[in-house]
């Protein structure tokens, strides 16, 4: 291990809801117990108006964390100078900067600035390395300010190749996304019905590709097959309401609010296999979801899910914008053959766990130095 002593992470955590607040609190508790550990998080993650959401906070949270120094202000500009002070007056050894968003990656490559200028290195922890759709002048900011950065933290081969090509100088770790075996035990309230009971979860949004998914059922047309839906939606509800029903689809049970860690772990213990028809992915915390149940996945082959479904093991991967790839795919399935990948699920994440990602992190701190 490093001769590291100090580490400084920045980023959404708990009481902030989804798939990165619960990364970057699991990751927390990790590196705690590997480095002495000083956590930065925000006041306010998002100006209202601009959170499209409910709310950006867990409602069943249990309140913010007292080991975590809450400065960041969506609304104060001056709060970056004192996130940066921080971890400077900590005397921190490793600056690790969450990357996912292009609200926050000016004001993350300020505090990178800052904070490489008093000599102390920083990893930007990739989870998207430009906001999913970012296209034109978007796109070519985020890539510009990702040069602000000593070395990345990436979920998935693609955005690593985009890096070393580049930023050919600057090292690259690339790590799985550990499955989230914090998550509840299934109390079995849930019976599956069916064939096949399928489940989609995880906050709603149009590159997640949920139409293509119903428009695969519509043409599978197995009245065996079921489909839960159990997320916050981004969209307009009345749109998937009325898709569900132009569709003509009766056996899809819609649950569109943010869903709570105890009804999660239900529609997983029921759930046959997880679906993910995305149009684009990097990493993704609903597949590191799933393995936590040992649930099998139909996922597209986009970005980082290529990297986490062993195709014919762990579960299945299709063409992405395809519902035809989708209902084939589905329509040769049986509960019996998912059944038998659990054996190979629980192989392939025995080594997907926090602790070893925060040894890779203490290790990885040394190629920042060559």
């Amino acid at each position: 291990m490093s001769n590291i002593k100090k580490v400084a992470l920045l980023g959404p955590i708990a009481p902030y809801r989804g798939g990165i607040a619960q990364y970057t609190t699991f990751l927390k508790r990790a590196l705690s117990e590997v480095c002495n550990l000083q956590t930065i998080s925000f006041k306010r993650q998002y100006p209202k108006f601009l959170y499209p959401g409910e709310s950006d906070i867990d409602p069943f949270s249990n309140g913010r964390d007292p080991e975590v120094n809450y400065l960041l202000d969506a609304l104060n500009p001056f709060s970056l100078i004192k996130a940066a002070n921080h971890i400077i007056k900590s005397e921190a050894d490793l600056a690790i900067l969450t990357w996912w968003t292009l609200f926050w990656a000016p004001g993350f490559a300020i505090i990178a600035f800052l904070v490489r200028r008093k000599k102390i290195p920083v990893i930007f922890l990739c989870h998207n390395l430009a906001d999913h759709g970012a296209k034109g002048l978007k796109k070519t900011i985020i890539e510009f300010l990702l040069s602000s950065a000593d070395g990345y933290i990436v979920h998935s081969n693609e955005h690593k190749d985009f890096l070393k090509s580049n930023y050919p100088e600057k090292p690259v770790l690339k790590i799985h996304i550990p499955s989230y075996e914090e998550f509840p035990e299934p109390k079995g309230l849930l019976r599956k019905r069916g064939r096949l009971e399928l489940l989609f979860f995880g906050f709603i949004r149009p590159y997640k590709g949920l139409d293509i998914l119903m428009q695969a059922l519509s043409k599978l047309d197995d009245p065996e097959v079921y489909l839960t839906v159990a997320g916050e939606t981004w969209e307009d509800k009345d749109f998937l309401y009325n898709l569900v029903k132009n569709l003509h689809l009766k056996n899809v049970e819609l649950h569109l609010s943010y869903t709570k860690e105890e009804e999660l772990a239900e529609f997983f213990g029921r759930a046959d296999v997880a679906i993910l028809p995305y149009r684009s992915a990097s990493g993704s915390a609903v597949a590191a979801v799933a393995y936590r149940y040992d649930c099998p996945i139909i996922a597209t082959r986009v970005g980082g899910l290529v990297d986490i479904v062993l195709d014919g093991e762990t579960g299945y991967l299709v063409e992405p914008e395809s519902s035809t790839s989708i209902a084939e795919k589905l329509k040769n399935l049986s509960r019996k053959d998912l059944a038998h990948m659990k054996g190979a699920i629980r192989n392939f994440k025995k080594e997907l766990t926090w602790e070893s990602v925060a040894e890779k992190i203490i290790k990885f701190e040394r190629e920042l130095a060559k």
